[in-house]
């Protein structure tokens, strides 16, 4: 039987409720805690304070709500903070100059360019931030070196999954995990890390054949498709983990990529949306700013 602490889930909700819920809110301020002491730590034997700049082109995937957020976050750890906001007409060769300029700032230590409008090339724009500053692990000189082992520099949002895993206190050896969705900075990243782990791992998608076969047979299950409430209860194996990475907006509420009400009959554990893995990508990218400042 797996090992759980109580204060991590809300237990049965309703008659009908049997997943345990995973608050990553409360994941997510054992981490900020961690993090608040390690920024003493680095102030008191280098007599710097540990700075994270934001880019932000306005657009409608990149609110400026999250942003704050994030400044509010670093502010309550110790952490000096820059939101810079550019506008929706914003050229790509701009925000490359200005992450360039971010690169010789010595009050920063971390870079995080927030999701890109549709007219700008992601990868080219990452490749200009400074490896050392790569507070997102998604430069690809760190995703390689991720790849062969090297875990100096980890994708934010994947790490946050698998501490979230690590508190169901299930086993990965052996198991068997299917992650629905294939982007570089979750999908393949958290598939290596199940790899780590020792798990059998299989990489879906919305356009693979079978795949309510796929999802009955998981364990573990992490979700980031980018499609609404795709995975419903009838594709979930009874008492796996359900890990929903989605975030959409649909009919003004927001959604995940699982369903949750026909799920959440059926599965072990599930994260909620919002409170799930959202807390935790925040929490994970302020520790993965200690090792940039270090």
């Amino acid at each position: 039987m797996s090992q759980y602490d109580d204060s991590l889930y809300t237990g049965l909700q309703e008659e009908e409720t049997a997943a345990r819920i995973l608050d990553g809110n409360l994941v997510a301020a054992e981490i900020r805690q961690q993090v608040k002491e390690e920024m003493k730590r680095v102030k008191a034997a280098r007599g710097v304070v540990p700075g994270l700049a934001i880019v932000l082109v306005n657009s409608p995937v990149a609110h400026r709500g999250i942003a704050e957020l994030k400044k509010r976050t670093c502010e309550s750890v110790g952490v000096y903070c820059q939101i810079h906001e550019l506008g929706s007409l914003t050229r790509q060769d701009e925000v490359i100059a200005l992450i360039k300029r971010l690169n010789y700032d010595q009050r920063i230590h971390g870079i995080n360019v927030h999701p890109l409008p549709n007219h700008m090339n992601f990868k080219q724009v990452i490749r200009a931030v400074d490896p050392a500053k790569d507070v997102e692990g998604l430069h690809p000189l760190n995703l390689g070196n991720f790849l062969i082992g090297d875990r100096s520099y980890l994708p934010f949002t994947p790490r946050g999954i698998m501490k979230l895993i690590e508190k169901t206190g299930i086993e990965l050896k052996g198991k068997r995990c299917v992650v629905v969705g294939r982007s570089h900075h979750v999908g393949l990243p958290i598939a290596f890390m199940l790899l780590e782990k020792h798990a059998t791992v299989t990489i879906a998608h919305s356009r693979s054949w079978y795949l309510e076969q796929m999802t009955r047979e998981a364990d573990v299950l992490v979700v980031a498709a980018g499609h609404p409430e795709m995975i419903t209860g009838s594709m979930v194996k009874p008492g796996a983990v359900v890990i929903d990475v989605g975030v959409n907006v649909v009919g003004g509420h927001l959604v995940g990529d699982v369903e949750h009400k026909s799920v959440r009959k059926v599965a072990g554990w599930l994260t909620p949306v919002p409170g799930g893995v959202g807390p935790m990508t925040i929490a994970m990218l302020l520790l993965n700013l200690v090792r940039c400042c270090e």
